[in-house]
């Protein structure tokens, strides 16, 4: 098992192997590697023919890509495919990815604990 695949364990989270590349599963999102020095953040693109709750779906696979992008740092490089609009960043390793992005991940889980404390300060005043 790699560094990453021991960080994302310990989290709850997942890496499968898929075909030729990887994919980390998360609570309520999911996003690839390939070629071990590139990252694949989707953001669905509404269409018109979502529900409310597809919509309120979307913006949280939006915030996540958002915020693992603002982590990773950039230069980022996009792509569309069909409904998917697809954040790049490429790295010189696998080495440096897997650094880079328990970095990213860290500071998401850092920011949903403050989110929490704070919730729970104001509640309780």
């Amino acid at each position: 098992m790699s560094s990453l695949a021991d960080y994302l364990s310990k989290k709850g989270f997942q890496l499968v192997k898929e075909n030729e590349r990887e994919k980390v599963i998360m609570d309520d999102f999911e996003f690839y590697i390939e070629d071990d020095k590139k990252i694949l953040l989707p953001i669905p693109l509404p269409t018109g023919k979502e529900s409310l709750d597809d919509l309120v779906s979307m913006g949280i696979k939006y915030a996540r890509a958002s915020r693992i992008s603002q982590g990773l740092g950039g230069p980022l490089e996009y792509s569309i495919s069909s409904t998917t609009l697809f954040v790049i960043k490429n790295f010189n390793s696998r080495k440096e990815l897997e650094e880079k992005l328990i970095k990213a991940l860290e500071g998401i889980e850092s920011l949903r604990y403050f989110l929490w404390a704070t919730i729970i300060l104001f509640h309780s005043t």
